[in-house]
């Protein structure tokens, strides 16, 4: 008897549910933010980064401000005029070097590469910095640099060929109308002086800047080339491209 009193007292009635403050159930507790955002184990880190994005800073490598090396494998893969302009202008972080010699102009990466030589005094940024890996101390291997050129171009450097001091006047290479894009071109076509190039350019070029033109004709190409250069060096805005191909 008093085994069956103490079950009735003590166990007989099952306890309560917890109310909540409407006073229902209270529900299971949700999983944290964090945990049901991270992705599962194997899965594909979505900010990895493909190379697809244009930079507009870089990280620190030494003495060196670099983009990132897929960025630059993908860069290099081909001929990026409208980016070029975008990296070149004033204000941007990337670490510009200058040509110490005349050199054939040849791309690592296997991308375009310019007919034109690099020359003396002339400016490009560094994007990857290459080291000797050889272990072998030889004349022109103490490693070097893929860089990109006012044309949209890369090119591969030895050290010894650039140097970081500013020389009186910065060359560059030539740039032209035609290879930038549409709203590239818009945004030039903003600057008065080289609106009236372009106009003066097309109509004794005819659309044509190479082959049988006139003397007049490749003059106003080099002056073209000269104003967007200067255009964009003194801070004249460029579209950069949000995604490189």
């Amino acid at each position: 008897m008093l085994v069956a009193l103490c079950a009735t007292s003590c166990g007989g009635s099952p306890a309560a549910e917890p109310q909540t403050a409407e006073g229902g159930a209270e529900k299971p507790s949700q999983a944290s933010p964090d945990a049901t955002s991270a992705p599962a184990k194997g899965s594909p880190d979505p900010a990895a980064d493909d190379g697809t994005t244009v930079p507009a800073d870089c990280k620190q490598n030494g003495e060196l401000c670099l983009p990132s090396a897929a960025f630059t494998k993908r860069l290099c893969s081909g001929m990026n005029p409208d980016i070029a302009l975008a990296f070149f202008r004033k204000g941007t972080p990337f670490t510009r070097a200058y040509m110490k010699m005349n050199v054939d102009a040849w791309n690592a990466s296997g991308g375009a590469s310019s007919a034109d030589k690099l020359v003396f005094d002339e400016e490009v940024i560094i994007l990857l910095s290459r080291k000797n890996e050889t272990g072998i101390q030889v004349s022109g291997a103490s490693g070097g640099y893929d860089v990109l050129r006012w044309d949209g171009t890369c090119a591969t450097l030895s050290a010894e060929e650039v140097t970081l001091t500013v020389p009186p006047k910065a060359k560059n290479a030539k740039v032209v109308w035609k290879d930038f894009s549409e709203a590239t071109q818009n945004a030039l076509l903003g600057d008065p002086t080289i609106a009236k190039l372009n106009k003066e350019r097309r109509d004794e070029c005819k659309g044509a800047s190479i082959g049988e033109v006139s003397k007049k004709c490749v003059t106003l190409v080099d002056k073209l080339s000269e104003a967007i250069v200067g255009y964009v060096r003194n801070g004249g805005e460029v579209p950069p491209p949000a995604k490189l191909k």
